[in-house]
This record gives C-alpha cells, sequence and structure tokens, in this order.
C-alpha cells in the first residue's frame, strides 16, 4: 500500500472479474545468475476453522497472486512490442528507488551487510544493463498465508491443494505470533549462543532463498521472523482435527499441567492411543513406566520398543515401611497412615475401625524397633514389613472385625507378599520402559496389592530423586478405573509435576476418580462412553451451558474419535486418533 505508484495499472476488466486487487506484500531476493527475484505474498484472516480452509478463499488467493504477477511481468517487461524501451526505463528507475529504500531501512535493522550489498549491486546491475537485464523467471513460490485465532497448532499446516504449483497456502495461529512463547527472548541462553554463530554464516542466506526448501525450513522451527531455531517443549501428537486435519498435541512440559486422563469404553481405541503416546514419549527421551492389568499392551509394546522391562511379582523387592524424611521424628507416622490408605484400597470393605487397627499395628512396629524414643532417627532401621501382620495376629482376644481383616491379610501371606524378595534399584533409575505386569495373577487383591504398593514406591523414590527441570518420565495406568480408590492418586498428580513426572490414568469408568484428581489434571482425551460416565466427566471438564450437547456428542462417537479437553481452551478439538 506505501508503493500504489510503483504497481501496475489496472484495467476495468480487471476490477469487474475481481482479479485486479493487489496482493499484501512483494517479497524481495537475489539469487547469483539468477537476478532479482519477486514472489507475491496475499494474508487473509477467518474467525473459524470451517471457513478459513474453503475452496473460495483458496481460489481467491491463487486468483490475487496469479493476475497480479502476470501484470507485473508485462508492466517490467523486456519485450518491446507489450512496452517501450523509454516506459520500461521509467518503469524500472522507480522500482530501482523503491527497492533502494526498503534495502537501506532492511539494512538498519537486521540485513547483514554482505548481502545488503548483493541486493543493492543487484538493483544497480539492472539500471546498467537496460533493456539485457532480465528478472528471474523459473520456479515462481508465491505465497498465502490465512490466520486463524482457533487454530492451536505450533506449526503452519498446508491447506492448499499439491497440483498447484505457482502458489502454496498455509493455515496458522496465534501461536506463531510474536508476543506468544516463540518470541526470541524465550530461547535457552545456551541454544541462542550456537544459534547466533550459525546466523553469522549462513542465516542471511536462508532470509533471502527462494526455494521452497528454505521456507519449510523456517516453518519447521516454528519461528515466522527471521529463521531463528526455537527450542520447542516435547509434545505427543493424539492424532488430527476432525475439521482441519492439523495435528493435535499434548505438550509435556513442567511449565504446564503434563497430566492426562483417557476415558473410553472397551475397543474405542483406548489401548492404541497409549501405545502411540509410548512411542513417541521415548522418541522424546521421555521413559514409560506402564501399570498393565492386561497382556495385550504388553505384547503390542513390546513390538514398537527394542527392549522392555517387565516387573512381576516375586515379592516386592523393596520395604514399603521406609522412612524417607530421616530428619522428622514423626516421619514414621506417616508412613503408617500411608500404608493404611493402600490397604483401605486393596479391600474397600474395610471399615475405620480395622484400618485403625492396621495403622496401630505398623505404629507398634516402629515403636518395637525404638522410633518413638530417638532423637535423631538418621541411622534407625525400619521394621520388617511382615512385623505388623505379626502384631495383629498376636491379640490374645481377637474380635469379628479382626478375625476378618487377618482373614484378608493371609491371602496375601499366603502369595508370599509380606516377604521383600531381592531388593530392586529404583525404577526412576531405568533407562528402559518398565511395565508392572499385574495381570500375572489372577487374585484381584493381590493385584491391587501389587500395583498399589509399587505406585508407593515410585511415590516415594520420585522426592529421593529430586526436582526435574523436564518431564523425564511418564507413569500409566491402563485400566486406572481398578486402581481408581487409591488414594495416593491425586496427590500423585497434584505432586510430581515439578519431579519431572507425567501421570496418565486410561480408564472405562470416569465417575470412579475422586473428584480431586480432575483438580489435577488438566488434560483430557474423551472417547466414547456410557450416559452415566460422560455425564460425570463433562461435569467436571466443560462449562454447564455446553454440557448436555457434550454428552450426547460423548455418547454417539465412532470408533477412533475423541474429544479433547486441554488449558486455556473453552471448547475440546475433535480429534480423530493416530492408527
Amino acid at each position: 500500500d506505501d508503493v500504489r505508484d510503483l504497481l501496475p495499472l489496472l484495467k476495468p476488466d480487471d476490477d469487474k472479474n475481481q482479479v485486479g486487487a493487489r496482493p499484501d506484500l512483494i517479497y524481495v531476493s537475489t539469487m547469483p545468475r539468477k537476478g532479482l527475484i519477486f514472489r507475491f505474498v496475499e494474508v487473509k484472516y477467518r474467525r473459524h476453522l470451517r471457513t478459513a480452509r474453503a475452496p473460495g478463499i483458496l481460489r481467491r488467493i491463487k486468483r490475487q497472486t496469479e493476475s497480479f504477477r502476470k501484470r507485473w511481468c508485462d508492466w517490467f517487461s523486456n519485450d518491446e512490442e507489450k512496452v517501450c524501451s523509454s516506459f520500461r526505463a521509467v518503469r524500472r528507475a522507480k522500482l530501482a528507488r523503491v527497492l533502494r529504500f526498503y534495502a537501506d531501512k532492511a539494512r538498519r535493522h537486521h540485513l547483514s551487510a554482505r548481502r545488503h550489498h548483493e541486493i543493492v549491486f543487484e538493483i544497480d546491475r539492472m539500471i546498467e544493463k537496460g533493456r539485457d537485464y532480465a528478472f528471474h523467471s523459473g520456479e515462481v513460490g508465491d505465497r498465502g498465508w490465512v490466520f486463524c485465532p482457533e487454530y492451536a497448532a505450533h506449526r503452519p499446516m498446508k491447506i492448499s491443494p499439491d497440483h498447484w504449483h505457482t502458489i502454496e497456502v498455509y493455515l496458522f495461529g496465534p501461536s506463531l505470533l510474536p508476543d506468544s512463547d516463540f518470541r526470541h527472548d524465550a530461547i535457552p541462553t545456551e541454544r541462542a549462543d550456537r544459534t547466533t554463530a550459525a546466523r553469522s554464516s549462513n542465516a542471511d542466506d536462508e532470509r533471502s532463498r527462494p526455494d521452497s526448501s528454505g521456507d519449510n525450513a523456517t516453518l519447521e522451527n516454528g519461528d515466522a521472523s527471521g529463521g531463528t531455531t526455537v527450542d520447542v517443549a516435547p509434545s505427543v501428537c493424539f492424532g488430527t482435527n476432525s475439521f482441519t486435519r492439523a495435528e493435535v498435541r499434548w505438550p509435556l512440559t513442567v511449565k504446564g499441567n503434563p497430566h492426562l486422563l483417557i476415558a473410553g469404553l472397551p475397543g474405542m481405541g483406548k489401548t492404541t492411543c497409549l501405545l502411540n503416546l509410548c512411542r513417541q514419549m521415548l522418541a522424546a527421551n521421555i521413559c514409560p513406566i506402564v501399570f498393565s492389568y492386561h497382556q495385550d499392551i504388553d505384547e503390542r509394546l513390546e513390538q514398537l520398543v527394542d527392549s522392555l522391562r517387565f516387573i512381576d511379582f516375586d515379592g516386592l523387592g523393596f520395604n514399603p515401611l521406609q522412612v524417607i524424611d530421616r530428619k522428622s521424628r514423626m516421619a514414621y507416622l506417616d508412613v503408617a497412615g500411608a500404608v493404611r490408605d493402600i490397604f483401605t484400597a486393596i479391600y474397600p470393605e474395610l471399615g475405620d475401625i480395622q484400618a485403625n487397627r492396621i495403622r496401630r499395628a505398623i505404629k507398634e512396629s516402629f515403636t518395637e524397633a525404638g522410633w518413638d524414643d530417638l532423637s535423631d532417627p538418621s541411622n534407625a532401621q525400619e521394621p520388617p514389613f511382615h512385623r505388623f501382620v505379626e502384631i495383629l495376629r498376636g491379640d490374645p482376644k481377637p474380635d469379628l472385625g479382626l478375625r476378618r481383616l487377618l482373614s484378608r491379610l493371609e491371602e496375601l501371606e499366603d502369595y508370599g507378599f509380606f516377604d521383600l524378595g531381592k531388593s530392586q534399584s529404583s525404577l526412576w533409575e531405568s533407562k528402559q520402559p518398565i511395565v508392572i505386569r499385574t495381570h500375572r495373577t489372577q487374585n484381584d487383591s493381590l493385584q491391587r496389592a501389587f500395583a498399589s504398593l509399587v505406585f508407593y514406591r515410585l511415590y516415594k523414590d520420585m522426592f529421593i530423586r529430586g526436582i526435574q527441570d523436564r518431564v523425564t518420565h511418564a507413569v500409566i495406568f491402563d485400566e486406572a478405573h481398578r486402581a481408581a480408590g487409591l488414594k495416593l492418586i491425586p496427590t500423585m498428580a497434584k505432586e510430581c509435576r515439578k519431579y519431572g513426572v507425567s501421570l496418565v490414568l486410561a480408564s472405562q469408568e470416569a465417575r470412579d476418580f475422586n473428584v480431586s484428581v480432575f483438580s489435577a489434571i488438566a488434560n483430557y482425551l474423551v472417547l466414547r462412553l456410557t450416559d452415566a460416565d460422560a455425564r460425570s466427566l463433562v461435569r467436571n471438564v466443560s462449562s454447564s451451558q455446553r454440557e448436555r450437547a457434550l454428552i450426547d456428542k460423548i455418547k454417539q462417537m465412532d470408533k477412533f474419535k475423541a474429544l479433547y479437553f486441554c488449558e486455556g481452551k473453552s471448547r475440546p478439538y475433535p480429534v480423530s486418533l493416530s492408527p
């Protein structure tokens, strides 16, 4: 708009056919032995994704750039039949003046001295050679950009047909704007130093390169302002947006909420989705720890990765009564309460009196070891895990409630549950994906007890491991409704983020989870559910105005279709899951 007198004159027919409008930008570059190169750029805005990629807007962008390119070539042509030499000289002189103005302006802002010299030299050459100077007439490479605020992907998406050879049209959203998280001052210092060194040698060439490969490199790096690469947080892809075909990604960063709940009926794609997540996490250097309740996920995961570490029940391999906080004299009481909660999750039918008996017996086992009299418990030894069972069994007058409790514990004792077995290293130290195979035993009580105590061990070892600056592990519960009663799950979800741990719960029954789980998890991938589960989940993750419509949609979704609810977005994304 600043150089209207430079542009070719319009004909009356052009306005009637709506092809006379000019594009928004002219991108000027040079290439050795090819002269000045002009590419035309048209930018559009559409409020909704449904209209952003409509065929009509694509054809309009193509028509604008193609018609203007033809008029531009005719206006500055070397063809004596189209333009006489005097007119051509005047027009090119005016063009040279404008190009020199913008080249000098670019030099004051970002253009290197070498590139500035090359462009100025080419402008002077255009004037000196006169009719013998020809503009580059090879690959066109015009561009169209459609901005849509509903488009949330971190990379632009090509929306023009592949058979269009003269122009490529891309869709982009607010994630790539300069005031987003992708601005230059967000680059870590070490990466910025490497980037600056690289730019000193060749980044200016990349900025002016006209071929499409240079543009794609800039698009892949997610930088729209100058070719600088930016570190992007790891993320995994669920699939594509059912409307726009853009990737729907879940960011895994300790700066946000890295937890996910996947809810859906059997056969809707939960296991397939989990396998996809595990594969992408490994590629992002994030180690998955999977609690498996059926062998299907084990076998399929084993085919996807080079090696797996399986954890089966042959003794716990650790003492659940281990005290982490050795500086506190009362820390052993916290352990007694936590183990009590684990047993109430294993046996939901236990009452408060029976649960308190477990806590009291564990407390007595610590008292026998002298913990109540220790002023400095840093070197004290924890009691054996089976000791509290012996204390319960030693009651001379067991009532009915205690006898029922002992019968439950005796069932676990028959499997050697209270024998520690061979000591195992911390699961956080493993570099291999880990699968805790709870399904190797058919006893439901042992399954719950084994999974609960392994999870409790992960929780305690997490504090020993310390705070992390990125997500390093993902704890994944397949068939998580079997562990929904575990009170440690919402606690883990609230605390594990700063320790570099992501929590993923995949379940058939969303209503089984404690309401505090929904306050700690911000990302939900919802497949088809029953009416009761759909109501329970939507009530916790969406506004009341849209509750009825979402419930109906969830109940009718096809296989491998889902809705993705995430933090910061008022509406869910419709997702077609990746196979």
